[in-house]
């Protein structure tokens, strides 16, 4: 993404709600700093890391990279390592299963600087809040939000709500060793329950697809390197598919640029 287009974004996700009340926890290395030092700290994956382990303190956490230097394999590391703990402590401290898709790593580690990066940071900062606020120490936590203006102290709330009473997010799971529930709950949750589970079986169906597409290329390419897979045409292998789509925006891509040139010597 350019960065005339993202830079705005930064600045305007630096000062949401979930990333106002993070930088009122814990101790952030910088100060006066810029928008996007301080989102590079965040998704550097050290600072937030910290919090957790101030969360959960009796936590077995795993060392991180203290300087991670733009390095996405030791980012991935990092926020690999935090999401382990949050979903650790949401199940086995909280009782709850998370159901939201977890923050995808891959595109915090390697691509932090777009428009999914923000989303993904979202995420990541949503669920460390809904430990945050569900901790021992979850007075201190709401201590920290009181001090936050109205709008931020609002949507704040608004986002606990999503992570303690959405069940399309999180799940409790303290009803399966007390055996009761009430018949309007369950009901709810029964609901919610088969929506996840058609999920669930959609994208493993989808994602069985793709490991037959990519055993088949690869075995190809192990049995004869130079001739075409006798199952599949050569223009239907994904890479070939790949190819081809690459090289069709190249074509579109360079007419354009030749209709711009007209255009601007006709202006």
């Amino acid at each position: 993404m350019e960065s005339e287009v993202f830079t705005p974004l930064l600045e305007q996700f630096m000062l949401t709600p979930l990333v106002c009340w993070v930088k009122t926890v814990g101790q952030p290395s910088m100060t006066d700093a810029t928008k996007l030092s301080e989102y590079v700290e965040l998704v550097d994956g050290i600072y937030l890391n910290e919090i957790m382990l101030e969360i959960n303190p009796k936590a077995t956490v795993q060392r991180t990279n203290k300087k991670v230097n733009n390095d996405p394999t030791l980012r991935i590391q990092n926020l690999s390592i935090l999401i382990r703990q949050i979903k650790a402590y949401y199940q086995e401290i909280l009782q709850q299963l998370v159901m939201m898709p977890l923050p995808n790593v891959l595109v915090l580690g390697r691509n932090p600087l777009s428009e999914q990066g923000l989303e993904e940071m979202k995420k990541l900062l949503l669920l460390l809040l809904g430990c945050a606020v569900q901790c021992e120490k979850k007075e201190e936590y709401i201590e920290r939000i009181q001090i936050l203006d109205f709008h931020s102290k609002a949507a704040i709330a608004s986002h606990i709500q999503e992570v303690t009473h959405n069940q399309e997010n999180v799940v409790d799971l303290q009803w399966l060793e007390s055996g009761e529930m009430p018949p309007e709950d369950l009901d709810s949750l029964s609901r919610n329950l088969a929506f996840h589970l058609k999920h669930l079986v959609d994208e493993r169906d989808t994602q069985l697809e793709t490991i037959v597409e990519l055993t088949q290329e690869r075995d190809c390419v192990q049995l004869s390197p130079l001739a075409p897979c006798p199952t599949q045409s050569p223009g239907d292998s994904p890479s070939m598919r790949r190819t081809e789509s690459r090289q069709h925006l190249s074509v579109e891509l360079a007419d354009a640029k030749a209709k711009i040139r007209r255009l601007r010597q006709e202006l």
